[in-house]
């Protein structure tokens, strides 16, 4: 069972999924955050090795129906309550901080992510050499939904602000897509 995450292209072409195994480490850790339990406690008392869990929280680790079972009963819930936790976990919403961390550990630590104004609903993707890709759009949207712009003061703010800038951005500055009207 594959999610949808987050749109990343590299190419252009590859488009990244929550798998099962990252389901099972978010409800993992929702569940953990309810109760109030550490991982290390919950390790010990589940008979399941410290590092192990570390790594099924982590979406590392494929998890086997003993695991399942045991992380179960520790919560006081049947294995089929504790799937339908999995099938419905979901991550948090992506904030700016939080999509820096993803391109850090996909290796973009030194990709331009723009920030004032926060165009993050209008970002589709990340490029082969690590550049975050724009929808001009989805930007001018962002500016209409957040600002009060009309399409046109949006637009020219872009055009302004934003691109104008890209020039002193570096070699890593984004990609802004826009479309070529016939």
């Amino acid at each position: 069972m594959l999610r949808y995450l987050y749109v990343f292209w590299e190419p252009l072409t590859t488009v990244y999924y929550m798998s099962l195994q990252q389901n099972i480490g978010v409800a993992l850790r929702a569940l953990r955050a309810q109760k109030g339990v550490s991982q290390e406690r919950l390790a010990l008392e589940t008979g399941i090795g410290r590092r192990y869990m570390s790594d099924i929280e982590n979406g590392r680790r494929n998890v086997s129906l003993e695991i399942i079972e045991k992380i179960a009963t520790y919560f006081e819930m049947s294995a089929s309550e504790l799937v339908e936790r999995i099938e419905a976990a979901d991550y948090p919403p992506l904030t700016l901080n939080g999509l820096k961390d993803i391109l850090c550990e996909r290796g973009y630590e030194d990709a331009v992510v723009l920030e004032s104004p926060d165009y993050l609903n209008a970002i589709i993707g990340v490029s082969d050499d690590g550049r975050v890709i724009y929808d001009y759009e989805k930007m001018a949207r962002c500016l209409m939904e957040t600002d009060g712009m009309d399409f046109e003061e949006a637009t020219e703010f872009i055009d302004f602000n934003t691109l104008g800038a890209l020039p002193y951005m570096g070699e890593k500055r984004p990609i802004i897509l826009n479309r070529i009207n016939d």
